[in-house]
């Protein structure tokens, strides 16, 4: 009896072996699912946080272009020094501040390298093209993110006023709350007759952009014309120079550039086309225009191509 009682005991026991196997493989592959689930979780939510990180820093790389633009901008004004490489002496100040930005990335256990590789005028005047490669991992995730991109930024942005080099650059004149008080500065540097059209001239240097896409518009109404001249508007020109250009003190452009009047103060039937380009140019770009009444106390002097260009 007691043999056959241990005969019944073993065989219970591997009855219950066989159960608990199925069970066992049951939580093993439970657990592994849920590890897995996990995992991916952690995998997702890393991949979601680099990629927020990485629009955070790219939107930081266009705040930082424009901060570059303000500072240097101000910086070769007030030195009264040009540029030699504008491309390049930008290229590195806007790296350096990517640099330092990407030592407090590592602190959120996400690596980032960007490398600045070009900047360069854009086909509009008022934006800046950027070019940039970037390359994004985290210390605990596979996932990564690697690209090349190309980028216009804006130059007239109000929180950041990009200045306009070229008038104190050309003529030595002193730049103060964003004007230049040419005094005879101007006058003595143009070379052909009545210049003195523009002795004691004052010009506002911060770069804005004219809001009337159509210039010919500009001749509709004196207050039109007169509302461009007092805000002193920057305009769309083939024969205009480049932020980047201007930095260099060039008199020539290759670039799609832009233009700005300046307004004399003194009458002529004819003096010097009142254009920055004409103005500021060397003796072989400097010409004549017919003087243009738009009110009592302002004039300007334009040579036919600007009149057509502006409905005067």
């Amino acid at each position: 009896m007691k043999i056959i009682n241990n005969q019944k005991g073993y065989t219970t026991s591997i009855i219950l072996l066989l159960l608990l196997i199925p069970l066992l493989l049951l939580l093993t592959i439970t657990i592994d699912e849920y590890s897995h689930e996990v995992d991916n979780t952690v995998e997702n939510l890393q991949t979601k946080k680099m990629k927020s990180t990485t629009q955070d820093f790219e939107n930081e790389i266009a705040t930082i272009t424009k901060q570059t633009l303000h500072d240097t901008t101000l910086e070769v004004i007030t030195r009264k020094q040009a540029l030699t490489n504008s491309k390049k002496y930008i290229k590195d100040k806007i790296q350096s501040k990517i640099d330092t930005i990407e030592q407090k990335q590592r602190k959120n256990n996400i690596n980032i390298e960007c490398t600045v590789n070009e900047i360069k005028p854009a086909d509009d005047p008022f934006k800046i093209e950027i070019h940039y490669t970037l390359h994004v991992t985290t210390n605990n995730s596979n996932s990564k993110i690697q690209k090349e991109e190309n980028r216009h930024i804006e130059i007239t942005d109000t929180k950041y006023p990009v200045y306009d080099p070229l008038p104190t650059l050309k003529t030595r004149a002193t730049f103060t709350d964003s004007k230049v008080e040419y005094t005879d500065k101007l006058a003595n540097y143009i070379t052909i007759n009545n210049s003195n059209a523009y002795l004691n001239s004052t010009q506002h240097v911060t770069i804005k952009k004219c809001p009337i896409n159509d210039y010919s518009q500009h001749g509709n109404s004196n207050i039109t014309i007169k509302n461009c001249l007092n805000n002193h508007y920057y305009h769309n020109s083939h024969d205009g120079l480049c932020l980047l250009c201007r930095l260099e003190n060039r008199t020539t452009c290759e670039h799609y550039g832009f233009e700005t009047f300046i307004l004399p103060t003194e009458k002529f039937d004819k003096a010097p086309a009142s254009i920055d380009h004409v103005l500021l140019n060397d003796q072989q770009g400097q010409y004549e225009g017919n003087n243009i009444t738009i009110d009592n106390n302002t004039i300007i002097y334009l040579d036919n191509g600007h009149k057509i260009k502006y409905g005067l």
